[in-house]
């Protein structure tokens, strides 16, 4: 099920724009792609049903760190993510910058920086929700934020409340940063449409390991690896009801720009039939994997090797040679029981 469209392709929306005042607006997602038109969503009248909707986001994260004597590495550097891939990064060993400095520091500190946005869709492109932010941290610990609702800074700690009142007059700074969040949306837009074409579907593994503090029991796991795009869901079931899971993962990436998901439930040690691993990529059923189809392929190699084995020994028979086997001694023409105690 997709998302109630209403005519002309338009969606209503609960929205509050730069300046906080609530409104009733009417949003065209053609409007949205040109960047007419920003607004931080609030509350949506938008379904989207299952797990049929997206995020989307965009994050920079810079950090800056004070040099003192012995360390060694970057004091400056910036990373780019879009929807978990890295899309850019730098670092400057250099440090021009510190001359403006008031003082110098002998102590390692740093400053920190993530700004960007995320963007829920439905599948037909119409925006359920928008969420901007700009974000400085100092030492490890939060400092300053920026509210796009009311286009005002927040302090985070006491110590940012001379900043926050030095910032929050600063007009030109407001505008710019409007803008940077503006051009955000469009900026997953584009990178969206370069990889639209891209998709491959889950690798699905099943194994099962015995559970710690209960020898009767099993884990089951199921993990599903190699899919793009992150969106999924995976289940295990048992006779086509879903299970409970003993515990689960988050979708992780790989490191070739895929993605990775595990589940596992507990089972009886001698249970093995019935059990399924299903996969849901883009709302339809991708994939499914059998637990005792592992098994069957176990046994059947087993199989395979045993009859190999005993061809062999056949072959060495026809030969003259005599064969150990388990306590009998055979020679083509007959077999005799041996006493091993």
């Amino acid at each position: 099920m997709t998302c109630p469209c209403l005519p002309d392709k338009c969606k209503l929306a609960l929205a509050a724009d730069f300046i906080g005042q609530l409104n009733c607006t009417i949003i065209k997602s053609s409007d949205l792609k040109q960047g007419k038109m920003f607004t931080l969503t609030v509350t949506s009248f938008l379904f989207c049903y299952n797990f049929s909707s997206a995020r989307h986001h965009l994050l920079y994260f810079y950090t800056a760190l004070t040099k003192p004597d012995g360390f060694s590495g970057p004091v400056f550097s910036a990373v780019g993510v879009c929807e978990d891939r890295r899309i850019s990064r730098y670092s400057n060993e250099e440090q021009t910058w510190k001359r403006d400095w008031r003082s110098p520091t002998e102590s390692l500190h740093t400053l920190q920086r993530r700004v960007g946005c995320e963007v829920e869709k439905c599948p037909d492109g119409s925006v359920i929700h928008v969420n901007a932010f700009d974000e400085y941290g100092y030492d490890g610990e939060q400092f300053i934020a920026f509210n796009s609702a009311t286009m005002q800074w927040i302090e985070k700690t006491p110590k940012a409340k001379e900043t926050r009142m030095k910032w929050n007059n600063q007009r030109v700074r407001r505008q710019v940063l409007q803008m940077v969040l503006k051009n955000c949306m469009n900026w997953i837009s584009t990178f969206n449409d370069s990889v639209r074409g891209m998709h491959s579907s889950p690798v699905l593994h099943m194994f099962a390991s015995v559970a710690p503090r209960d020898q009767s029991k099993q884990i089951l796991t199921c993990l599903a690896t190699g899919f793009y795009p992150k969106l999924i869901e995976m289940n295990i079931t048992l006779n086509n009801i879903t299970l409970q899971p003993f515990s689960s993962s988050e979708v992780r990436p790989n490191d070739d720009q895929t993605f990775q998901i595990r589940t596992s439930v507990k089972i009886h040690r001698d249970e093995k039939r019935g059990y399924e691993c299903r996969v849901l990529q883009n709302g339809s059923l991708e994939s499914r994997h059998h637990y005792l189809l592992e098994g069957l392929i176990a046994v059947a190699v087993v199989f395979a090797v045993a009859v190999l084995l005993i061809m062999l020994l056949i072959y060495k028979g026809i030969n003259g040679e005599f064969i150990l086997i388990k306590g009998i001694k055979c020679h083509i023409s007959r077999c005799v029981a041996l006493d091993l105690m």
